[in-house]
């Protein structure tokens, strides 16, 4: 059958009619400023209320109802329920089209008006919520931090209005946990393992079932250390060699977070290769050549070779003491020895290669003899406890007191002990040009 526009319009029209609100009945009584709303389960009366539910503080009632004529002016009573007598008792009456009352304490409130020779009434709950969290530290360890919390509030209840059995309405209080405004945990008591080094607040937002929110905070006072530590030497670079040599002088820098002033261990393991030849045994090795306590300590290594360095950070936080290790990723590695002698040398006074320069790495000791063609001494130096910065004094300029002596070719013999164990000897012709 053919159906005009007129025909749908019109159909349109009675589906408004039939779900707005507003037009199924226009006299009502509601909460404008409630921020949850549920219905009763009465236990026996057999119209189930709205129960609307306000967040407040405690002993503060803000809760209010709001009740409307369709567009009347009318007389409106309003009465509350006494679960004592079991009978509503009024305590308020205006005239207008719309009647609102604030400020009530818990339980149920009824309005009654007659508009156009029609009777109307309504019922309605208000429950005042509020709620007191507590947050604490359960436990504290150096491998965990338990926190703990729990709330106390507004007890929510109703009445069954035929019976007065009071009705308990379960707070369901939810627990979330944050450090500042990252998200932590959404348990009551949450277990943190590798707690932080940081002293750190953490808060709890407690939110019953009507979404009222309180909030408190539990401040930890870390026991946990971070070991860290950096190392440099003042040993002047040379960009010919990638190692520091022997004798090398190593300033640690201590970098440590949240560590105790003066508990600090440094263990400075011996070289890398007389660890592997002790190891070889069954005793016991003794693989630490020096324990250091300063905060940043100053070690001469004074042999080649490669270094492992650990260093242990304590913190006491009251009877807790936790402590943690840092090994330094890589070997402090002491250069090994080496001697090596220009071929030729100009001492014209030009201040380039004016001497004959003895290059020499980690050298325990230093002995080098400069003889003429016919084996006259005419240069010695000899140290037994040999520095780098004696290579100057170790050079020869070209003169015999004070005189040049004659352009040509002169020899030389070194004998050296390097610091690593190995005996350097050398023999050659150096020319000297001017």
């Amino acid at each position: 059958m053919f159906r005009t526009p007129i025909f749908f319009l019109s159909l349109l029209l009675l589906v408004l009619i039939t779900i707005l609100p507003g037009n199924l009945q226009a006299q009502s009584l509601v909460s404008g400023n409630a921020d949850y709303k549920e219905n009763t389960a009465y236990p026996t009366f057999p119209v189930n209320d709205p129960i609307y539910f306000f967040c407040t503080q405690e002993g503060a009632d803000i809760g209010s109802l709001t009740a409307k004529s369709a567009s009347a002016t009318v007389s409106f009573l309003w009465e509350k329920f006494d679960p004592a007598t079991l009978k509503f008792v009024s305590f308020s009456n205006e005239t207008g089209t719309t009647s609102i009352i604030s400020r009530l304490s818990n339980g149920c409130y009824r309005v009654s008006f007659t508009e156009n020779g029609q009777n109307y009434q309504f019922r309605a709950w208000v429950l005042n919520g509020w709620s007191k969290p507590v947050a604490a530290i359960a436990e504290s360890t150096c491998t965990s931090l338990r926190l703990t919390s729990s709330a106390t509030g507004s007890t929510y209840q109703y009445y069954d209005l035929t019976s007065g059995k009071v009705v308990v309405i379960s707070s369901d209080y939810h627990y979330r946990w944050y450090v500042g405004t990252q998200y932590l945990a959404s348990i009551q008591n949450p277990t943190i393992l590798q707690p932080p080094s940081q002293n750190t607040v953490y808060r709890v937002e407690v939110t019953d079932r009507a979404g009222c929110m309180k909030s408190a905070e539990v401040s930890y006072t870390s026991p946990i250390p971070v070991a860290k530590f950096s190392w440099s030497t003042p040993q002047q670079n040379d960009p010919q060699y990638s190692f520091p040599q022997a004798p090398a002088n190593i300033d640690f820098k201590n970098l440590s977070e949240n560590s105790d002033a003066g508990k600090f261990e440094w263990y400075l393991f011996k070289d890398k290769s007389i660890l592997g030849l002790m190891g070889g045994g069954t005793a016991a090795i003794d693989s630490f050549q020096a324990v250091l306590y300063d905060a940043n300590p100053l070690y001469t290594y004074e042999l080649s070779g490669k270094y492992k360095v650990k260093l242990v950070a304590s913190k006491t936080v009251q009877a807790l003491t936790c402590r943690d290790t840092f090994y330094l990723p890589d070997y402090i590695i002491v250069d090994t020895s080496l001697v090596k002698v220009s071929p030729v040398f100009t001492p014209n006074g030009d201040g380039v290669n004016d001497k004959m320069i003895i290059k020499t790495r980690s050298l325990e000791s230093l002995d080098l003899t400069v003889v003429n063609r016919w084996g006259k001494v005419v240069h010695h130096f000899s140290s037994n406890n040999y520095i780098p910065a004696e290579s100057e004094i170790a050079a020869w300029d070209g003169r015999v007191n004070g005189n040049l002596l004659p352009a040509g070719v002169y020899f030389y013999v070194v004998d050296a002990q390097g610091r690593d164990g190995v005996r350097r000897r050398l023999k050659g012709f150096v020319e000297m040009i001017w």
